[in-house]
């Protein structure tokens, strides 16, 4: 809404019974139909503005709210369209599907842009950067506005600012530009129709074409969000909110930030037995059913990382598919930035070595998984006050267990 215009109670039922009339007149002036694309939540997430981006494509208007303003109405202004203090520019984007029934069902509208020179500076090309750029812009809200051709504001026509009321200085200040018919009114406008990208239905050369979906649509959404378990832990093992992460090796560098970290972007954890707030020591100790994997073994056997056996030099415990490996030896594969490590049961010669032998091949090797219960935990961290034998030192009671203790059943008795 503007910004320098506060218009009075009577006012806004002015506009509205002005606006029903216009519903209701066998000839209405014609129906103008504005798109906005909110792209605050997508360019918060990459720490970037529109204002920035704008400089990148060449567009000369500086867009600091986020919002890119479009209409489609190039049969009555094939040009620039003000509306509210609001510049929305022409472009070939249609939309349908906003139809409400009486079935229950929400409607799930359709956003299509067809094909238009790139080269433009203005905000499609912007709009069709941010697509190129980020892949996508699934979740950005688009907002559908109408309002009749007779409302449009007053410097659409020449004017040098809004109508602000039906006489004096601003009603002779556009007296002879205004055509015969038209009522400048920012606040007659329809019900807004607001609803978020879901999905890319349709690319090609010529078109890309959006499905929309409700802020109501809730289809395949359970609450509560994080559901609430007794007896296992929801966190990721070895990742964020566990931290059983192998620190060894990193503790004398504190600008080396292990992957798990960088994966929740930080450089370091308050406490711990390193600079990164890690455990030193995180080895593998036992199976998703808490088995411990030194029981799984050959008695005598201990746990080492991954070995060059030829030279019998301690090496990079990532698996390779060049090395091989002795039973005992343990390996970690990185996946989105976390470790997922893995014990030797049989012996990786030169005979077999390769990709036939990688992890998680059940043949060569035991995968190190948590139970997700409180055993798993105390396996790894340390109980009755004692240190892990593995060096982790964990105190009774400091369990990082990410589970609900307190979520049992309750009797009714009292």
């Amino acid at each position: 809404m503007p910004t320098d215009y506060s218009p009075s109670k009577a006012k806004v039922q002015s506009s509205i019974k002005s606006l029903n009339f216009e519903l209701s007149n066998l000839t209405p002036s014609a129906l103008i139909v504005f798109f906005e694309i909110d792209l605050n939540a997508l360019l918060k997430t990459k720490g970037i503005t529109l204002a920035e981006e704008a400089q990148r494509v060449g567009f000369i208007k500086n867009e600091t709210d986020g919002i890119l303003r479009f209409h489609n109405n190039v049969k009555v202004f094939n040009s620039y369209i003000n509306w509210q203090g609001n510049t929305y520019y022409p472009a070939p984007i249609a939309a349908d599907g906003f139809e409400s029934t009486s079935k229950g069902t929400l409607p799930t509208p359709t956003l299509s842009i067809t094909s238009q020179s790139e080269n433009a500076t203005d905000q499609l090309a912007l709009l069709k950067h941010e697509i190129k750029k980020f892949g996508d812009i699934i979740g950005a809200k688009v907002t559908r506005r109408r309002t009749f051709a007779k409302y449009l504001d007053v410097t659409n026509f020449g004017g040098r600012g809004i109508l602000k009321n039906s006489s004096g200085a601003s009603a002779n200040e556009v007296k002879g530009m205004i055509p015969d018919g038209y009522e400048p009114d920012p606040y007659a406008e329809l019900p807004k129709d607001v609803y978020f990208i879901e999905r890319k239905e349709t690319e090609n050369k010529n078109i890309i074409k959006y499905q929309l979906s409700s802020v109501l649509d809730l289809e395949g959404v359970k609450l509560p969000k994080r559901t609430v378990i007794s007896d296992k832990c929801v966190w990721q093992y070895r990742g964020i909110g566990c931290w059983y992460q192998h620190a060894t090796g990193e503790e004398n560098n504190t600008n080396n930030v292990p992957p798990v970290l960088q994966k929740a972007g930080l450089k370091k954890l308050t406490g711990g037995q390193s600079p990164t707030g890690l455990p030193k020591n995180a080895p593998p100790v036992a199976n998703e059913k808490n088995e411990k994997i030194l029981s799984l073994l050959p008695g005598g056997v201990r746990l080492n990382e991954g070995t060059n056996t030829n030279q019998g030099e301690e090496q990079n415990s990532e698996w390779s598919a060049d090395k091989k490996y002795n039973i005992g030896n343990y390996v970690y594969l990185l996946k989105d930035n976390i470790k997922f490590y893995f014990v030797c049961k049989k012996t990786i010669d030169d005979e077999v070595k390769g990709q036939a032998t990688i992890p998680p091949n059940t043949e060569y090797w035991i995968a190190d998984e948590c139970s997700k219960t409180i055993g798993g935990c105390r396996l790894r961290w340390g109980v009755d006050g004692k240190v892990n034998p593995e060096g982790c030192g964990i105190a009774k009671g400091e369990l990082p267990y990410g589970g609900f203790p307190a979520a049992r059943k309750v009797s009714r008795q009292r």
